[in-house]
């Protein structure tokens, strides 16, 4: 059978609303209450399409321009039959072919389409093709806890309870993992301060919704050169039984080693994740960090990687300890669904970050989340396909589109 040719492309740019406004964390002054995903469409002479986002391209450390994208999609997808852009053997993927290869290497995000045009021609899933499905489902924690508290500082409690009533409504709905922004002292209050309330609002959380929530801290590193208050954060935090420290220094050797060695002290048995910032993976730091030992898991943006960028970064720690455990935020509905995919084939994924954005443009399928996980339905390719109705009605006025 003859390979099917891809002859249109589209951009477009999709609302994706969070459940509610989103705050500070120790970097930034906000998201607000909506995001957008670039959403990218590639259609086939036959009728196939699959779908990627190129949030990463048009981000503000990006800078380029719609033109840009459209420019660099005609060069690497149109035109182009799909088996020529990775190389399959035995339904998995080995590696991109050489020509995309060398786009999926700085478009990490590309490759992820790449990987959803190939399962829906071969009718088989992208899980199958990154190796196999070794979940029936996928582990999901809420992170859009941030400091609310600095938002609504009116509110009694120091404004604590803004916060803790969204991880109350979050339990409520079925979350059973949640990450909570700390790191208040590194901009936003004095560091005192800001250490003892970051560890007021992770103990009020704990006691709100209880034991069995799994319970993640992300600082933004809100603790850099402040070793001794990220002590007593730890310390004061060790009745909340943190599931995992994210982010809370810089990457340094010589640091983790010492925070090593708090944890040791303290008896804390969190993990601890980094390398959201890591943008050429894996940057020496990182692997230095990996070979010794001193992190637990490696934290890549799912999307702006893509699937064969990651698949290469496993590799890299296969001769490590350290887990796969991709940054997802930012990545809207479509991110949830590749970071899922990706996770339903990794062994060492621990779960998954999900924005919890309102449905938008892509219909409701077999995905469903349920009491904290999602299930992994059987579906060629991502499984996730756009409500053309939807589409039409809400987005279709400001898509740009190419064909041959």
């Amino acid at each position: 059978m003859v390979s099917q040719k891809i002859t249109e492309i589209s951009v477009t740019p999709i609302s994706a609303y969070y459940p509610h406004e989103i705050g500070r964390n120790a970097r930034n002054t906000g998201h607000g209450i909506s995001g957008i995903e670039w959403l990218v469409r590639a259609k086939t002479e036959g009728g196939i399409e699959g779908l990627t986002i190129a949030n990463a391209f048009l981000s503000n450390l990006g800078g380029n321009s719609v033109e840009e994208l459209m420019k660099l999609l005609r060069e690497v997808f149109l035109g182009i039959r799909i088996n020529d852009l990775l190389e399959i053997s035995d339904g998995r993927v080995v590696k991109p072919k050489p020509n995309p290869g060398r786009a999926f290497r700085q478009n990490g995000w590309m490759s992820i389409l790449a990987y959803d045009l190939a399962g829906r021609e071969l009718g088989v899933s992208a899980i199958e093709l990154l190796g196999g499905k070794v979940r029936d489902r996928v582990p999901a924690y809420d992170t859009t806890l941030y400091f609310q508290d600095l938002r609504n500082p009116d509110n009694l409690n120091d404004g604590i309870a803004s916060v803790v009533d969204e991880a109350k409504e979050a339990h409520s709905l079925g979350w059973r993992q949640m990450k909570i922004k700390v790191g208040r002292g590194g901009r936003w209050m004095s560091p005192a301060s800001g250490a003892q309330r970051d560890a007021d609002v992770v103990n009020s959380i704990r006691e709100a919704v209880g034991p069995e929530t799994i319970l993640y801290v992300d600082a933004n590193f809100g603790y850099k050169n402040r070793l001794d208050l990220l002590e007593f954060f730890i310390k004061e935090t060790l009745p909340a039984n943190l599931g995992w420290l994210e982010e809370m220094i810089p990457p340094s050797l010589a640091e983790y080693k010492e925070l090593r060695r708090m944890q040791e002290r303290l008896g804390s048995n969190a993990l601890l994740v980094c390398g959201e910032v890591d943008r050429d993976p894996i940057s020496y730091v990182y692997m230095d960090m990996a070979e010794e030992g001193v992190f637990d898991g490696y934290q890549p943006d799912i999307v702006s990687q893509g699937f064969s960028r990651w698949k290469q970064i496993e590799d890299q720690l296969s001769g490590t300890k350290i887990v796969s455990q991709p940054h997802c935020f930012g990545n809207g509905n479509f991110g949830t669904r590749a970071a899922l995919i990706y996770g339903a084939s990794c062994e060492g994924f621990i779960s998954l970050e999900d924005e919890r954005i309102a449905p938008n443009v892509y219909e409701e399928d077999e995905f469903k989340f349920k009491n904290g996980t999602y299930e992994v339905a059987d579906a060629a390719g991502l499984g996730l396909n756009v409500d053309e109705e939807i589409f039409q009605r809400k987005y279709s006025h400001n898509e740009e589109r190419i064909v041959t």
